[in-house]
């Protein structure tokens, strides 16, 4: 690490990090969001419904599974401004991580807030929906906030 004395910081070497993350079970998510969409799991022998989706239920252990949809209303539940990053996020501005319920569809989803949304509008009980968007390449989801909480 080099001292910056102008800053007054200590600044590292980069690093870059790769993962290769087996996924072959829970690919139907990843094509999802390729059509649009937002999957979480449900179990069939229990009813316990998942996001993000795995191949077996935390609960019952069951492999019997269905998709289903995420593509109602949610309400901000928790939520956080990221500013100080981990090393394999230095390239994003400032961001926004939350967990949001969707009631009607009976799960939580944790995902970023659009970065366009101001950070002053976010707060506990803004209502927002899924939006899939491919960046870089890769496939993700953020939440938007519905017409008239913006």
């Amino acid at each position: 690490m080099a001292y910056d004395p102008a800053s007054g910081t200590l600044k590292s070497r980069p690093i870059t990090l790769r993962y290769e993350i087996p996924v072959s079970k829970i690919a139907r998510f990843w094509e999802g969001l390729a059509e649009g969409k937002l999957l979480a799991v449900r179990c069939k022998a229990c009813g316990r419904k998942m996001f993000p989706p795995q191949a077996a239920c935390d609960r019952c252990h069951s492999t019997d599974i269905e998709w289903l949809e995420v593509k109602g209303v949610g309400e901000v539940v928790a939520f956080t401004h990221i500013v100080v990053k981990p090393a394999s996020f230095q390239e994003y501005p400032v961001y926004t991580p939350a967990i949001v319920e969707f009631k009607e569809d009976g799960v939580r989803v944790f995902g970023w807030i659009a970065p366009e949304v101001p950070k002053r509008k976010v707060k506990v009980g803004l209502k927002v929906r899924v939006e899939p968007r491919e960046e870089d390449g890769r496939w993700t989801w953020v939440f938007v906030p519905v017409e008239g909480e913006e």
